[in-house]
């Protein structure tokens, strides 16, 4: 069966994630050190509101390998999946993806076992009359040192706030803070991390008025991703 946001510290990547709801959209970019623009974009065609994805995670397993997840709503439609990445954001190739587990009906994993620092990850489903939908892009960066294993970001699937998933090797102080242009915060959002997998959804993000923001993550007075974005 074919089955299918954030940057070092002082690392730049410039990345655009566009999420539609209500006809709303939120972009996030990123540059990296080498100032060469990179872009993901969302597929021509997201997942539609029959066949629901209801969420799509990734997270660092053993051996530094990253497990994707998602669930899917309960549907009759007989659906098949084709996991897809790119390093640019923009160009996605799919992968061989014969090892999705199925791990309750409707939640399903597969494992990426040669990440790279950074991985842009998507889904392609296709439905039972050949109907191809695609999910919202994730990324998910690896450190292989430090308090901080993985961090993932991607617009949350059903209600479009910005949602960041931070994996720590021990317990830490989460700063999540939203920035205007000049520097001001407009949103900040204080977690305790624990070891392990922390997910966050920064509220109220989704109400944003149009302009230019900026992410910032900050793990234990360190930041660990800045990333530029453009609520339109």
């Amino acid at each position: 069966m074919e089955t299918t946001f954030s940057s070092r510290m002082g690392h730049f990547c410039r990345v655009l994630i566009m999420a539609l709801i209500v006809f709303t959209s939120v972009n996030a970019k990123r540059t990296i050190h080498s100032n060469v623009p990179l872009t993901i974009k969302s597929a021509d065609f997201e997942f539609n509101n029959v066949n629901q994805l209801i969420d799509f995670r990734g997270e660092s397993i053993r051996n530094n390998k990253v497990a994707l997840k998602w669930k899917i709503a309960e549907t009759e439609n007989a659906l098949t999946y084709t996991v897809e990445k790119s390093r640019d954001g923009e160009s996605f190739t799919p992968v061989q993806t014969s090892g999705i587990q199925v791990e309750k009906g409707n939640i399903f994993s597969w494992t990426d076992h040669y990440p790279k620092a950074t991985n842009c990850y998507r889904l392609k489903i296709t439905d039972s009359a050949g109907l191809v939908s695609y999910s919202k892009t994730l990324v998910v960066e690896t450190y292989k040192g430090g308090d901080v294993i993985l961090v993932g970001a991607t617009p949350q699937v059903n209600i479009n706030d910005i949602q960041v998933d931070v994996q720590l090797r021990d317990l830490a102080m989460i700063n999540l803070n939203i920035t205007d242009e000049k520097g001001d915060i407009v949103l900040q959002q204080k977690e305790k991390g624990k070891s392990g997998v922390n997910q966050f959804t920064i509220s109220g993000s989704r109400d944003l008025k149009p302009g230019d923001y900026f992410l910032k993550v900050v793990v234990n007075g360190s930041d660990r991703l800045m990333v530029h974005l453009i609520k339109s």
